[in-house]
C-alpha cells in the first residue's frame, strides 16, 4: 500500500526528533563522562566505569545479577534498588533511545543475568511490550525491533552485536503492572536464590555504542568531504504564527524536577500543557498528537526541549530563546 504524503512528513519529524536527541544525548554523556573523571579507551569507550551510559536510574549493588525496570513508575527506584540481590532500578520512557541504555548497561556488566519488569507501562509508547519484542525476535538490519508495537522502536545508536549480547545474557521476567513493593520484594527474593551473585563476574567487554570504522574515523580526522554534497549552515525558518496548530512555551518546574510546555493555538488560546523530564519524549508526544505540522518547528521545539532537558539535569538557567546560562543563584 502506498504511503500518504502526510505519513511520509510525519515519518520524517519522527526520524528527525530522534537523531536530533540522539546527538544531544551523545553530547551529555561526554560531559557526563568527564564530569566523573572517566578517561576514554582508543576505541572510543570509557574505562571501566559502571553504569556507562546516564540516565533515570538508582544504583543498588553491582556484582548483583538482578536488573530492575519500573518502566513509567519513578518512585519505585529508590526503594527497589536498595533491596538485596539488586544492581540497578531504572525507568523507561522510550522505545529507542530508554532501550539503548537499558542495554547499554547491562552489558557493560556481566554479573546482570535477570532483568525484571515491573511497574505501569505507557498504552502509548509500549515499552514493556517492545523491550520483551526485542528479546524474542532481536532488531532488523535497520535496527528496527521486530514485532514492536510502541512508538518508534528504533535502536539506531547501539551495535547489534551488543543486542544480540543483551539478549544472551539476560533472562526477562514479567511482573508488568505491579507497583507493591512488598510483592516486588519477594520476587527479587526468590530470583536472587536463583542467581546468587558471582564476584568475578564484573566487567564485561562487549562494545555498546556505535564506533565508527576506520576509514569513517580516518575522512573525519582529515576533514575528506569527497564523498558528501557540501552544505553550509543557515537557512530560513517559517515564523511559528504559520505553523496552523498554534506555538510553545517552554519553561522549568524546579520544585517538581520537571519541564513544563504549555501548547496554544495561533489565536493564543490555552490548549495542551505537558510535564516531563525527557525532551525527546515530549517531542514525540506533540508530533504524535499532530500538534506540530512544520519540519521547522519541530527542529525549533526539540531544540529548545534539549536545552530545558539539559538545563534541568545539569542545573543551568534556562529561558526560551536564549542561550543557557549559568545555575541559577540561590535567594
Amino acid at each position: 500500500m502506498e504511503t500518504s504524503p502526510f505519513r511520509r512528513a510525519y515519518q520524517a519529524l519522527e526520524r528527525f526528533g530522534a537523531a536530533m536527541f540522539r546527538r544531544m544525548d551523545n553530547f551529555y554523556l561526554t560531559f557526563w563522562h568527564a564530569s566523573r573523571g572517566v578517561r576514554r579507551r582508543d576505541d572510543g569507550l570509557p574505562d571501566h566505569v559502571w553504569p556507562v551510559t546516564p540516565g533515570a536510574y538508582v544504583v543498588g549493588n553491582p556484582q548483583a545479577a538482578i536488573a530492575v525496570c519500573t518502566l513509567t513508575s519513578n518512585e519505585l527506584m529508590r526503594p527497589i534498588a536498595m533491596l538485596p540481590g539488586v544492581a540497578i532500578a531504572g525507568r523507561l520512557y522510550t522505545c529507542n533511545m530508554g532501550i539503548e541504555k537499558i542495554v547499554s548497561n547491562v552489558c557493560a556488566n556481566a554479573s546482570i543475568r535477570v532483568l525484571l519488569l515491573c511497574g505501569r507501562d505507557s498504552v502509548l509508547f509500549k515499552q514493556a511490550q517492545s523491550l520483551r519484542a526485542l528479546m524474542e525476535n532481536g532488531i532488523t538490519p535497520d535496527k528496527h525491533i521486530v514485532g514492536a508495537q510502541g512508538y518508534l522502536p528504533v535502536l539506531g545508536g547501539i551495535d547489534p552485536n551488543a543486542v544480540e549480547q543483551f539478549r544472551r545474557q539476560i533472562m526477562l521476567v514479567d511482573r508488568i503492572g505491579e507497583t507493591d513493593v512488598d510483592e516486588i520484594g519477594a520476587e527479587v527474593k526468590r530470583l536472587v536464590q536463583e542467581f546468587p551473585p558471582e564476584s568475578s563476574a564484573m566487567p564485561a567487554s562487549v562494545p555498546v555504542r556505535n564506533v565508527p570504522s576506520s576509514a569513517q574515523a580516518q575522512d573525519e580526522v582529515e576533514g575528506d568531504d569527497s564523498r558528501f554534497v557540501v552544505l553550509s549552515p543557515g537557512g530560513k525558518r517559517e515564523p511559528l504564527s504559520y505553523d496552523p496548530k498554534g506555538y510553545f512555551v517552554i519553561t522549568l518546574e524546579r520544585a517538581n524536577d520537571r519541564i513544563v510546555a504549555r501548547h496554544y493555538l495561533p489565536d493564543a488560546t490555552p490548549a495542551h500543557s505537558m510535564r516531563g523530564r525527557s525532551g525527546e519524549g515530549m517531542l514525540l508526544a506533540f508530533i504524535h498528537e499532530g500538534l506540530v505540522t512544520q519540519m521547522s518547528h519541530a527542529g525549533y521545539l526539540g531544540g529548545e526541549l534539549a536545552k530545558a532537558e539539559s538545563a534541568l539535569r545539569l542545573g543551568l538557567e534556562y529561558e526560551q530563546d536564549k542561550q543557557l546560562g549559568a545555575a541559577p543563584q540561590a535567594p
